[in-house]
C-alpha cells in the first residue's frame, strides 16, 4: 500500500464533497453530516482497495494554483498607489493561487508586510491575452515568506480574473 499525496477536497456550502479515488479514478460524493467533528484530514479506502489521504477544505469558493511572476507594493495610506507600469522588471513576489476574494503569494526577499496591512498586488495571468491585473487588499495571512491577502474588490467584478479562475 503506497499513499500518494493528501487529496485537497472543498466542502461546498451544502456540506457535500467529490472525493475522486487516484488509482481507478471513482468519483464519489460525500455528505459530511457533522463537519465539525470530521477530522480535518481522514484515510480513505476506495472499492479498488486503494487507500489514500484527504484533507477537507471548507472555503466559499475554488481556489486556483498559480505559478504567476509578480509585484506588490505596501500601501501605507489611500494616496499611496504605485505606478506599475515597469513591474513586470520588478517581480518581487510569486503568485501561488488566486481565489475570487484573494491570492496567496511569497516573496522573493525579506519584507516587512503585517497582518491587517494594506498591499497592491500586480501580476499578468497566463492566459492567451496575458491579462495584467492589480488588485488592493488587505493582508489575512503572514508566515514567513507567504502572505495571505483578501482583495477589496471580488473577481465578480474583473470579467478575465473570473473567467481566468473558473475550474
Amino acid at each position: 500500500m503506497a499513499e500518494k499525496k493528501v487529496q485537497k477536497v472543498f466542502v461546498k456550502e451544502d456540506n457535500c464533497a467529490k472525493i475522486r479515488c487516484y488509482t481507478c479514478g471513482l468519483i464519489k460524493t460525500v455528505r459530511l453530516q457533522d463537519a465539525a467533528k470530521i477530522s480535518p484530514e481522514i484515510k480513505v479506502r476506495c472499492v479498488c482497495t486503494a487507500v489514500f489521504l484527504v484533507r477537507f477544505e471548507y472555503r466559499k469558493f475554488y481556489r486556483k494554483a498559480t505559478n504567476l511572476e509578480g509585484t506588490y507594493h505596501v500601501l501605507f495610506d489611500g494616496r499611496d498607489i504605485p505606478d506599475f507600469s515597469q513591474a513586470k522588471k520588478t517581480t518581487n513576489c510569486r503568485i501561488e493561487n488566486i481565489s475570487m476574494h484573494g491570492a496567496g503569494f511569497s516573496t522573493l526577499g525579506r519584507h516587512r508586510i503585517e497582518k491587517n496591512g494594506r498591499l497592491i498586488l500586480a501580476f499578468t495571468l497566463d492566459n492567451p491575452h496575458k491579462t495584467w491585473i492589480e488588485k488592493t487588499g488587505v493582508v489575512q495571512l503572514v508566515e514567513g515568506s507567504y502572505i495571505g491577502m483578501r482583495f477589496d474588490e471580488p473577481a465578480t467584478t474583473d470579467k478575465a480574473l473570473g473567467f481566468y479562475l473558473m475550474p
